[in-house]
């Protein structure tokens, strides 16, 4: 099943009413495409990057978005584990 993750679902800068998805304490704050497209490939989700969108409530924020493919997880659950894989990325640097 292919799933739509939007920077601002785990941007830890964004309020849960402005489209973040998971808790604040799991999220990162700014997380880039890139990021998020290196954490799916580590969980082997096969991420497609599309960076020509903008999150709907943010039009005017050209965030971009990642595609993947995820079979019988929740997509929180798959959220916070990009989440936390950019965190572990963000500290080996």
């Amino acid at each position: 099943m292919d799933t739509i993750i939007w920077p601002t679902y785990i941007n830890s800068k964004r309020s849960r009413k402005e489209g973040r998805k998971i808790n604040k304490n799991d999220a990162v704050s700014d997380p880039k495409l890139t990021e998020i497209s290196r954490a799916a490939r580590k969980l082997n989700l096969n991420p497609k990057t599309e960076d020509d969108k903008s999150y709907p409530r943010f039009w005017w924020e050209n965030s971009g978005r990642i595609i993947v493919e995820r079979e019988n997880t929740s997509k929180n659950k798959v959220l916070a584990e990009i989440s936390q894989i950019i965190k572990s990325l963000r500290q080996h640097k």
